[in-house]
C-alpha cells in the first residue's frame, strides 16, 4: 500500500506544540463529495407548467426520493446527514413532515412543549404561542438543505386521525383545542369542524403568516421568499370526517383549500402550493374547484402496499387533464422489492417520496423506526445483511433503486454512489472496556480502521470492514491499546433473513365504518419513537473478546483523550485509532481525526488502580463517573484518589479537578451503603479541608 500523507486531528480538535500531526495512511487518494447534487447545486423556484412536469430554470425537475420525517426537529448533525444523503439524487427534493403542537397539557396528549413549534394560544394578544428554539431548528433544516442544492415540500399541519392514539405530533385537533380551551379531544371534534369554523380558519392562516413572513435567523431569508422550498402543502392527509368521525371518505372541502391556498400564494407567490387532501375514496381524492384553481398546482395521493399502485394512473390522469402536476408524496410498505423496480418503470408523475428515510445518529449508528409488520425505515446507502432487526431487509433493494430511478426519470445514466466525507471517530465504553465508534458518514457502505502507536507514525489497517447499520448507541468495536496495531476480528451474527411486507394495514384510519381495507377489532399501535436518548434504560454488559456483537449494547461515550505532552509516548502507553468511509463502490472517502486511548486509563483495564497523579485522575475519572454508580466503583476512583500524593500540590496550584470529582461523587454516588467508602471519602475531605461528607 502505497504511503500517502494525510492531516490528522486530535480528539479534542487541537495539536498539542511540536506534535506532527501529518500521518501516512494508505489508499487516501480519493477526495470526499461535497454533497451537491450531482446536478449541481442550481438557484431560483421549481415550477409546474401544467404539462405535468416540474421544471427548475426551465430544465426538467422531476424526482424520484425519499420522505424525511424529522428534517425540521433533529440537531445539526442529523439534518447535515439527511441533507448530504438526499443531495445526492438526481433531482434532490425531500417531504418534511408537519408542525408540531404541543398538547401534553391536555390529560390524553403526548406532545411536550419542548418538542413543538405551537405552545398554545394566548387570550391576550390573540395569536399563537410560539416556541422560538424550535422555529430556528427549521431556520437551520432550510438554510443547510439551500447550502446543498435540496428543495423541500412542507406539509403544514397534521391531520386528526380520529383519536389521541394516533395523534403523534400533535394535529388540527389540538389547535381547536388550544382556541377554544377544550380538555377532551372527542369534545373538540365534536364542537368544532376545523374545515369550517371560521375561528380555526383564521387562527390557522395566523400560523400561516408567522411562518412565511419568518426571516431565516441563519441566513436572513424570508420563508416565503426562499427558492429552497418547493411547495407548501396544505396539510398531510388532511381528510374530511362526518360529524361523529367514523368516516373518512371526503377530501379536505374545496372552500377551505382554496382560501389556504390563496393566503399561502399571497405570501409566497414563486412557491407552489400542493393540496395535501387525502380522501380514503380514490374516485373523489379531489374536487373539481381545487383542480380548476389557480393558486393550487400540485395534487398529492399516498400509496402504501402494492394493491395501491394499481389506482396510479386513474389519479395522475386525472390531475393533468386539468393542467396540473400530480404528486405521489408517500408511498411505500410493498410486500417485495421488485414492485419498486416494475413501479418506477411504468411511473410518469412529476415526483414520487418513498416512506420513509432516516439518518445517522450523533451517538453512532442509525437512528431507527417501525411502521410494523417488519417494514422499518431506510438508511442509505442500504445494507444486504441486516444483523439488527429494527432494519429492514428490503432496504438495499429500494435505495438502489430509488437512486436509479432519479436519473433515469431524466433521461440520465446513474452515476456512481457519492463517496462519502469523513466520519467522526470517539471513544465509548460498555462498563468495563473502552471501544471505538463514530458518528457516520452520509453513503458510507462500510469503513476501515487504523491504528498506531505514534501518531505522527505510519497508521496500520486493522480492520477493513466494518458496518454501522446498527440502533443509534449501538456501535461498538473493542480496542487493545496495548498493541494498536493489532487486526481486530469481530464477528457478527447471522443476517436476518428476508422478511415479507405483505399484509400491512394502515391502522390510523381504522375507526369503525371506515372504508379502510382492515378489521374494526383493531389495538392502534402506538408511534416507535426514532429519537428517543439511547443512553437511557440502556444494559451493561461486558462485551471484550474475539468475537464481538456490536449490535448487541448501547454504549456510553468517553471524554476526548490525548497524552499531555508531545514525548506522551514514554510516558502513556497507549495507541491512535482513526476511521475512514468507503463508498458503495469500494472508493476511499474521508477519515476521521484520530482519537489517543491509554493503557492506563482506568477504563482501558481490569486491574487495579494505577493512577499515581491528580492530573490523570481528573483526567480519567469523569469518564468512568459517567457509568452507573456502584459500591466496586466508587471504592476504586476513592482508593485512586487517596493514594495520589500529588493530591496536596494539585490543590496548591490551584488545580480543583480532585475537589470537584470528589465533589461530584458526595451528590450523586449514596454511601449509605458503603460505610468505609464514606469514612475514605470524609477522610480525603479533612485531608483537603473541603466538606466532602
Amino acid at each position: 500500500m502505497a504511503d500517502v500523507q494525510t492531516a490528522f486531528d486530535t480528539a479534542i480538535g487541537l495539536q498539542p506544540p511540536n506534535v506532527d500531526f501529518r500521518v501516512r495512511i494508505p489508499g487516501t487518494d480519493s477526495s470526499p463529495g461535497n454533497f451537491v447534487s450531482a446536478l449541481g447545486s442550481k438557484p431560483g423556484f421549481v415550477s409546474a407548467l401544467g404539462d405535468g412536469h416540474l421544471y427548475l430554470n426551465g430544465e426538467l425537475f422531476d424526482f424520484r426520493s425519499f420522505n424525511s420525517p424529522t428534517l425540521l426537529e433533529v440537531g445539526e448533525f442529523q439534518v447535515r446527514d439527511y441533507v448530504e444523503t438526499i443531495s445526492a439524487f438526481g433531482s434532490p427534493v425531500t417531504r418534511t413532515y408537519t408542525l408540531h403542537v404541543a398538547n401534553n397539557n391536555f390529560p390524553d396528549g403526548n406532545q411536550p412543549p419542548e418538542e413543538a413549534q405551537i405552545l398554545g394560544w394566548n387570550n391576550y394578544t390573540n395569536d399563537w404561542i410560539y416556541n422560538e428554539t424550535n422555529w430556528r431548528n427549521i431556520d437551520r433544516a432550510l438554510h443547510i438543505s439551500r447550502q446543498h442544492g435540496v428543495r423541500l415540500i412542507i406539509p403544514i399541519i397534521n391531520q386528526d386521525y380520529g383519536s389521541p392514539t394516533t395523534n403523534w405530533v400533535g394535529n388540527f385537533n389540538d389547535l381547536i383545542r388550544h382556541r377554544y380551551n377544550i380538555q377532551n379531544y372527542t369534545v373538540a371534534q365534536q364542537a368544532v369542524d376545523w374545515f369550517t369554523d371560521r375561528e380555526m380558519i383564521t387562527s390557522f392562516k395566523q400560523i400561516i403568516t408567522y411562518f412565511l413572513n419568518r426571516v431565516n435567523t441563519y441566513n436572513g431569508i424570508r420563508i416565503g421568499d426562499d427558492s429552497t422550498v418547493l411547495a407548501f402543502e396544505t396539510g398531510n392527509e388532511m381528510n374530511w370526517g362526518n360529524a361523529n368521525r367514523t368516516i373518512f371518505e371526503r377530501p379536505a372541502p374545496s372552500n377551505w383549500t382554496i382560501e389556504i391556498a390563496e393566503h399561502i400564494k399571497s405570501l409566497a407567490p414563486k412557491t407552489l402550493v400542493m393540496d395535501g387532501s387525502y380522501s380514503r375514496n380514490p374516485s373523489e381524492a379531489w374536487e373539481d374547484e381545487v383542480l380548476n384553481s389557480p393558486h393550487v398546482e400540485l395534487f398529492s395521493y399516498h400509496m402504501y402496499g402494492s394493491g395501491d399502485t394499481l389506482l396510479y394512473h386513474q389519479l395522475q390522469d386525472r390531475v393533468k387533464a386539468h393542467g396540473k402536476t400530480f404528486i405521489l408524496g408517500e408511498h411505500g410498505f410493498y410486500d417485495k422489492a421488485q414492485v419498486y423496480e416494475s413501479f418506477y418503470k411504468t411511473m410518469t408523475c412529476a415526483g414520487s417520496l418513498v416512506c420513509s428515510l432516516r439518518p445517522h445518529s450523533e451517538n453512532g449508528g442509525f437512528v431507527t423506526h417501525g411502521e410494523g409488520n417488519n417494514i422499518y425505515s431506510y438508511h442509505a446507502p442500504g445494507f444486504k445483511n441486516q444483523t439488527s432487526t429494527k432494519f429492514d431487509t428490503h432496504e438495499a433493494d429500494v435505495i438502489s433503486l430509488t437512486y436509479d430511478a432519479s436519473y433515469r426519470v431524466l433521461e440520465l445514466e446513474p452515476p456512481p454512489k457519492p463517496v462519502p466525507s469523513s466520519p467522526d471517530a470517539f471513544l465509548v465504553t460498555n462498563g468495563t472496556h473502552a471501544g471505538l465508534s463514530w458518528r457516520g458518514s452520509a453513503w458510507a457502505q462500510r469503513y476501515e480502521i487504523f491504528g498506531a502507536v505514534v501518531q505522527s507514525s505510519r497508521f496500520n489497517l486493522i480492520s477493513q470492514s466494518i458496518q454501522d447499520n446498527v440502533e443509534a448507541g449501538k456501535l461498538f468495536v473493542p480496542l487493545d491499546p496495548t498493541d494498536p496495531t493489532k487486526p481486530i476480528q469481530i464477528t457478527l451474527p447471522e443476517p436476518i433473513p428476508e422478511r415479507s411486507h405483505s399484509g400491512w394495514v394502515d391502522t390510523k384510519w381504522c375507526a369503525p365504518g371506515s372504508p379502510s381495507r382492515c378489521s374494526i377489532d383493531v389495538t392502534f399501535p402506538k408511534h416507535e419513537s426514532g429519537s428517543q436518548n439511547p443512553l437511557l434504560n440502556q444494559a451493561h454488559r461486558s462485551i471484550f473478546s474475539e468475537g464481538v456483537n456490536l449490535a448487541q449494547n448501547f454504549y456510553r461515550r468517553l471524554l476526548p483523550m490525548s497524552p499531555s505532552t508531545p514525548e506522551s509516548s514514554s510516558q502513556f502507553a497507549g495507541g491512535w485509532f482513526s476511521v475512514r468511509a468507503i463508498s458503495a463502490d469500494g472508493v476511499p472517502g474521508g477519515t476521521s481525526q484520530s482519537v489517543f486511548l491509554r493503557t492506563g486509563d482506568l477504563l482501558a483495564q481490569r486491574n487495579g488502580c494505577t493512577a499515581t497523579s491528580s492530573g490523570q485522575i481528573a483526567r480519567a475519572a469523569p469518564k468512568a463517573l459517567l457509568l452507573p454508580p456502584n459500591l466496586a466503583r466508587q471504592r476504586f476512583f476513592l482508593r485512586c484518589i487517596s493514594l495520589s500524593v500529588a493530591l496536596k500540590k494539585a490543590l496548591k496550584l490551584q488545580d480543583s479537578a480532585p475537589v470537584a470529582l470528589l465533589r461530584y461523587m458526595s451528590a450523586t454516588w449514596p454511601l449509605t451503603a458503603a460505610p468505609r467508602a464514606k469514612a475514605t471519602r470524609c477522610r480525603i475531605g479533612r485531608q483537603v479541608q473541603q466538606p466532602l461528607c
